[in-house]
């Protein structure tokens, strides 16, 4: 299939951000992997950071494009917390599997610390959602009698997802370069035997 310039620019600049960091890529690079001038990524992007915001958007629609509503996770609780687990650790994982999907993990891991922008965009859309909608699961799980009513959903959900988010800036910067398969493989497995720990802990 023919990749327009736009699209060409949207990947190329993936590329070199997850490599060399935001800040340590120009236009002028990003035109000269192209093949294109560099007045005209101006076509297509008003600046550079309009690029960012493009990738920004499109990693959280795909993330998003996945999850499981809370009334569905109220059915599915029904058949078992595993299932419903299962399927959003097999949905995540899917993603990070897709090259261009962890590529730009990374691009937001490097620059978390220093890039307000970015910054703000991992701790509402990345952390403080994802928490949230943990904080909601939990305490469905208490309305069904599943864990115990003293159960503290905020400190189980920051407990659970924190764990992976250090699993992820372990592989992305720590570890970086490494396998990316062995590394879902060991982030599936070792989710899987953290959330069983603590729920184990609180299960009626």
């Amino acid at each position: 299939m023919k990749v327009n310039n736009k699209e060409k620019i949207f990947n190329v600049s993936i590329d070199l951000f997850s490599q060399n960091g935001y800040d340590g890529v120009s236009v002028r690079q990003i035109a000269q992997e192209v093949g294109i001038r560099e007045s005209s990524i101006y076509n297509h992007y008003p600046s550079k950071e309009s690029i960012l915001d493009s990738i920004l958007d499109y990693y959280i629609n795909e993330m998003l494009s996945n999850d499981i509503p809370i009334d569905e996770a109220s059915h599915n609780l029904d058949i078992g917390f595993d299932y419903f687990y299962q399927a959003g650790l097999n949905a995540f994982a899917g993603q990070l599997k897709i090259e261009k999907m962890s590529k730009i993990t990374r691009i937001i891991l490097i620059e978390s610390y220093h890039n307000e922008k970015i910054r703000n965009f991992m701790k509402k859309s990345i952390i403080d959602e994802a928490i949230n909608g943990w904080i909601k699961l939990f305490d469905l799980m208490k309305a069904k009698q599943i864990i115990r009513d003293d159960a503290d959903s905020k400190q189980l959900s920051e407990s659970f997802y924190k764990y992976g988010l250090f699993l992820l800036y372990e592989h992305y910067i720590i570890n970086y370069p490494e396998d990316d398969e062995e590394f879902i493989e060991k982030l599936c497995r070792n989710s899987k035997n953290h959330i069983d720990l603590i729920f184990n802990a609180v299960r009626r």
